[in-house]
């Protein structure tokens, strides 16, 4: 929805370093403009400040941005939507009330805990007396980091604004360790000293250029013994609870199609409804088996989808090497999801399609035990070996000092949750919000507001997370199959789905990137040799590994993107 910053300076800071809150916090705003192209502001002064630009869905055309009641009032920069206000809000069930968009939305954040909330949201409230507080929603679904500095603190919606605020940052280099083994820093901080991501569910309060934690974050919610697990009519209830709470709007809507079970989920939703004017968007990945071409594959019942307006684009090889400079780009860090670029053309042709916010699936696989990968928890001893195979770690040895390697490993370990004697399954379960969805709604977040288009997530609302934390693991994944609470609850409607195998939305890239494509994959990773041995990797390893890559070694194929994007972004930093 929208783009926040706010920047709190150290007392003497303003006058001894001539900064000023306002102008740093003007200067991030700028670098946020595509994240709201309906308007932006400033509000504070030399001491703090606090900025955001604005994509309208539900305030009103006029309201000036940062929200305020008026001049010298709190100040609001808030991006995100907030559903429902109340005791019934992460229930599903009980009263709560819907607030207005915009000023409203900034005070139900303000005067409520997370527990009488469902929505997304970042805020950065800015008091008259000059302190700031910041709030982020249970899950992370509006992304928010914070910058420490020996001249203040600062928080934005994106990595980027906060590079050149305080002057230059330094790249971790153990979080490169971290990437390369795992596919993501997996120890709570960035790719860079002093920025970090505000924790999901926690309150700051940035005073006199010092951060002080109001409430710690939640975390992902857990497996409850006070209630029976959820049955299948009440699953069934709660989706439809939390798509009647996302189609609030005055801008037109949209909703992302893969043609696996929890898209089609929302489409028999919204058909069931009787929406008729809908965009729906899909990309199809050339031999991945994702992705719909005709609305009428799905077999949704009723007759209002027929109305929709459906589009999609094909995407191969050169699209995915094609995009990976503007994925680490838009970002501002490496990923090793090949999802990104896929992503980034959705989010294109949504755009194209008129949509302003669209629906998306994410959230139902970690909810629901959705991926392919979940069926041999249940085998598992301890954690780790979930995240580490033992291929993985033979290439990723041979790129990285022992030491280096070693202290990536120690990182997954300091990183997981206390078993408390849980079987690794449960543990892995926890874990997966932080190390599997919040990623990928940072990856949604980041690519589609590129585009001036908002993400809505259904399936973390309406009370659906807390019916799925009723639900053991052994009730989610058995017998080979995955996600079987929503199979059962939506077996009368979508009958073809009981016995459907989940597509992941990614590139094939052990086909792609070791057929045609890998002369040029090769001659892109050597244009970055030198940028990756000087950010830590060892040469040798990395010669070995574009010999393999040459010759079309599919073994090497998983470690490919990862070490593509990681040039381009280290490329990008340099430029």
């Amino acid at each position: 929805m929208c783009g926040v910053v706010g920047v709190c300076l150290t007392p003497g800071a303003a006058s001894g370093q001539a900064l000023r809150a306002d102008r740093l916090a003007g200067a991030g705003i700028e670098k946020l403009l595509h994240r709201g192209p309906d308007g932006h502001g400033v509000c504070g002064d030399a001491q703090s400040a606090v900025a955001m630009c604005r994509l309208r869905l539900r305030s009103l055309p006029d309201d000036r941005v940062p929200f305020t009641a008026e001049a010298g009032s709190v100040a609001y920069a808030y991006n995100g939507e907030v559903y429902a206000v109340g005791p019934g809000a992460l229930s599903g069930t009980g009263r709560t009330t819907v607030p207005a968009g915009g000023l409203d939305e900034g005070q139900a954040v303000d005067e409520h805990d997370c527990s009488a909330l469902d929505g997304m949201y970042a805020q950065v409230r800015r008091s008259p007396d000059g302190c700031v507080e910041v709030s982020r929603d249970p899950f992370g679904i509006k992304p928010l980091y914070l910058r420490r500095h020996p001249h203040g603190t600062a928080v934005a919606s994106e990595i980027p604004a906060l590079l050149d605020l305080f002057g230059p940052v330094r790249v971790r280099p153990e979080a490169i360790g971290q990437f390369l083994l795992f596919g993501r820093v997996v120890d709570g901080g960035t790719f860079f000293q002093d920025i970090e991501p505000v924790a999901p569910g926690s309150r700051l309060l940035l005073k006199e250029g010092r951060v002080q934690q109001l409430v710690a974050g939640l975390g992902a919610p857990q497996p409850t013994g006070g209630r029976e697990p959820a049955t299948p009519e009440e699953l069934r209830a709660a989706v439809s609870l939390a798509v009647e709470r996302v189609l609030v709007s005055d801008r037109p809507l949209g909703l992302a199609l893969s043609g696996g079970l929890d898209s089609t989920i929302l489409a028999t939703e919204l058909s069931r409804r009787g929406v008729r004017e809908l965009a729906t968007v899909s990309v199809v990945p050339r031999g991945g088996g994702d992705g719909v071409t005709d609305l009428s594959a799905l077999r949704l019942t009723g007759t209002a989808w027929r109305g929709w307006r459906h589009r999609w684009i094909g995407f191969g090889p050169d699209d995915l090497l094609d995009g990976v400079a503007d994925a680490v780009r838009v970002l501002g860090e490496p990923t090793a999801m090949t999802s990104v670029p896929m992503y980034a053309a959705l989010a294109r042709l949504a755009r194209e399609s008129g949509i302003v916010a669209l629906l998306l699936g994410e959230g139902a696989d970690e909810l629901f035990g959705g991926y392919r990968s979940y069926l041999r928890l249940a085998e598992l001893t301890e954690p780790a070996e979930f995240y580490l195979s033992a291929d993985q770690g033979r290439l990723v040895r041979d790129l990285l000092p022992s030491d280096a390697y070693a202290a990536a490993r120690d990182a997954l370990g300091a990183a997981l949750p206390p078993a408390g004697g849980r079987p690794a399954a449960e543990v892995v379960r926890e874990f997966e919000y932080q190390h599997s969805l919040e990623p990928l709604l940072r990856r949604s977040d980041h690519l589609l507001m590129a585009q001036g288009v908002e993400g809505r997530t259904p399936f973390l609302h309406g009370g659906l997370p807390a019916l799925a934390a009723s639900l053991p693991f052994s009730r989610l994944v058995d017998h080979g199959q995955t996600k079987l609470p929503l199979r059962r609850a939506f077996a009368a409607e979508l009958p073809a789905y009981g016995d459907e195998v989940k597509k992941p939305f990614r590139a094939p890239v052990t086909d792609w990137l070791t057929g045609r494509v890998a002369p040029r994959v090769h001659a892109e990773l050597t244009g970055h040799r030198d940028r990756l041995v000087a950010a830590g990797l060892r040469p040798d390893g990395l010669d070995e590994l574009l010999g393999r890559v040459l010759r079309g070694d599919q073994a090497v194929a998983g470690l490919v993107f990862p070490l593509l994007t990681l040039g381009s972004w280290l490329e990008w930093l340099g430029a």
